[in-house]
């Protein structure tokens, strides 16, 4: 039970970073940015509950998950502006070390074209970041929810499965529809197929007694490292396109 509370608390405080950056990302005010930081940490947990019979869902009844949430949203809100800011003077320093001939161009001063550059690496550090804490909570939240599943008395392998998809990707799937975006569950490399090897895993893991502590290592490693070898490889699922067929709509 401790180390399902552990996962439970990793996975919310990870999807809570998650939504907070995509908040800032789309330059929500404080509002929003909790809200979403909220939303991403509780969503699939609330569908969770409610397909379990679990009502109200757990994250009403224990407000600790949404606090903890609110909590660590406004950490983001106002640590990220900071870390911006020493990330770009160490970067400032680190091209004053250049040749100003090297920097300027025919049209720009070496202070427009760090302005540019700095921007650029500032998005694809956030980028980054989002995607990195993003796996966290779909490994740890698909572990909860088939654990959930498992202990559910009509448990079976697509109840868990579906579960622990569920927990993993809902709360996201909630987050990027808010923001007007596709949900990374549909043209995101591997992310809900991640969460099904992770169930499967949890469920038949389960069925063999593997140790609670073995099994739940299993699982977030599968989750985890399918989502970090989908992106290094860029490796996606087919997807349509109507260019490839010549066909218009």
């Amino acid at each position: 039970m401790i180390l399902f509370n552990l996962f439970d608390i990793v996975g919310t405080i990870a999807f809570a970073i998650s939504g907070a950056l995509i908040g800032i990302q789309k330059k929500l005010d404080l509002f929003g940015v909790v809200f979403l930081g909220i939303i991403t940490a509780t969503g699939g947990g609330m569908f969770r509950d409610i397909i379990l019979g679990q009502t109200p869902p757990k994250a009403f009844v224990k407000p600790t998950y949404c606090i903890l949430s609110i909590f660590i949203s406004l950490i983001v809100f106002y640590g990220y502006p900071k870390f911006t800011q020493i990330y770009a003077e160490a970067k400032k320093k680190e091209m004053q070390h250049k040749s100003t001939v090297e920097n300027e161009s025919k049209y720009m001063t070496s202070e427009q074209l760090f302005r540019i550059a700095n921007k650029r690496n500032q998005i694809a550090i956030l980028k980054k970041i989002i995607v990195l804490f993003d796996a966290i909570g779909l490994a740890t939240f698909t572990i909860t929810g088939a654990n959930l599943a498992y202990n559910h008395p009509e448990r079976n392998l697509f109840l868990v499965v579906c579960m622990g998809m569920i927990t993993g990707v809902g709360g996201g799937m909630l987050r990027d529809t808010f923001v007007q975006d596709t949900p990374m569950i549909f043209k995101r490399e591997i992310y809900a197929v991640a969460t099904i090897l992770g169930g499967i895993a949890f469920y038949y893991c389960s069925i063999w007694n593997v140790s609670y502590s073995f099994k739940f290592a299993i699982c977030f490693a599968i989750v985890f490292l399918s989502r970090f070898i989908s992106i290094k490889f860029d490796l996606h699922l087919p997807s349509y396109s109507s260019d490839k067929y010549n066909s218009t709509f």
